[in-house]
């Protein structure tokens, strides 16, 4: 991750203060890329997070196909200062993050975010849909969250013990306070929704319950066997997802997902093995090689993966 080359622009946000964007890309050719992707993070998280998902060796393809805009949220980088007052509501934040987009001349993004990260995404798509082609919310909460075990997750991570631990559970106390948004769903999201969160996570029921409400034909959700924290655990199925739902969207068609690059080595190495002198047989492909696929006529609903 330390060779990652990022670009840092500071941006005053509306009644959230100064906001930490880091840029992988080249900003300006990048605005014609295939997808523009903009990450948000939990609490005890910081970009640094998804600038390692995104370095992700199943996400090479997608990445280098596109602009990536991480978010650092007030106070959450590493060894920053403490904030000057309290953190951000995640009302403010959703409906001020735009100003990133602004400054930065960024028409719309494909929104990524977690804990949260993803419920400020949902709040980011419900104020300003114009801005947003679509959004995948991993373990998203729409009520009152229980935050220790989570926590506990991730802050387990090599740079953990070098955020500002005073700033962190400012940003933790902003999301204990939050209002609910799942009265809003079904009138204001409006765009197309991914909904991931693990099998054994105890956010299943709160993921279920949000794409309940969520206009039908919009959302889908997984459900990871297996796994509690997906970004943590199932970082390759991740990858997986956000490439498929990109594709559903019209975003980056030529990147082949993970399955569809085994299924390629499978059939070289097995015409190797027979040692044959004549092209193999085409080998079977799953849909979505004869066509991008539509996220709205995927069948993820309630699919355990």
């Amino acid at each position: 991750m330390d060779q990652v080359k990022l670009s840092k622009h500071v941006v005053d946000v509306e009644q959230c203060g100064h906001v930490d964007v880091f840029v992988q890309g080249d900003l300006e050719s990048g605005k014609n890329c295939d997808s523009i992707l903009m990450t948000i993070h939990g609490v005890g998280q910081s970009h640094r997070d998804w600038v390692q998902f995104m370095s992700h060796e199943d996400m090479a393809d997608t990445v280098a196909r596109s602009l990536v805009l991480h978010v650092c949220l007030p106070g959450q980088d590493l060894e920053a200062e403490d904030l000057p007052g309290s953190f951000p509501s995640l009302a403010a934040l959703g409906m001020n993050l735009v100003n990133v987009l602004d400054q930065l001349r960024v028409s719309r993004v494909v929104l990524v975010g977690a804990g949260a990260g993803a419920n400020i995404a949902a709040r980011f798509a419900m104020n300003h849909p114009g801005r947003v082609q679509g959004m995948l919310l991993v373990d998203c909460k729409h009520a009152v969250a229980s935050f220790p075990l989570k926590l506990k997750v991730l802050r387990n991570t090599k740079w953990s013990e070098e955020v500002n631990a005073k700033n962190v559970a400012s940003y933790e106390e902003s999301y204990k306070n939050r209002n609910e948004i799942l009265s809003d769903l079904s009138q204001r999201v409006t765009v197309d929704t991914l909904l991931l969160c693990g099998a054994k996570s105890q956010l299943v029921r709160a993921a279920e319950e949000m794409h309940a409400n969520i206009a039908a034909g919009l959302c889908s959700i997984i459900k990871l066997d297996d796994v509690m924290d997906v970004v943590v655990e199932a970082p390759e199925r991740l990858a997986d997802s956000l490439i498929l739902f990109c594709q559903g969207l019209g975003l980056v068609p030529s990147v082949q997902r993970k399955i569809s690059r085994s299924q390629s080595v499978v059939s070289e190495a097995s015409s190797e093995d027979q040692g044959e002198a004549r092209p193999s047989k085409p080998r079977k492909v799953s849909m979505e090689m004869f066509d991008i696929p539509n996220i709205r006529r995927l069948s993820l609903t309630c699919h355990n993966i």
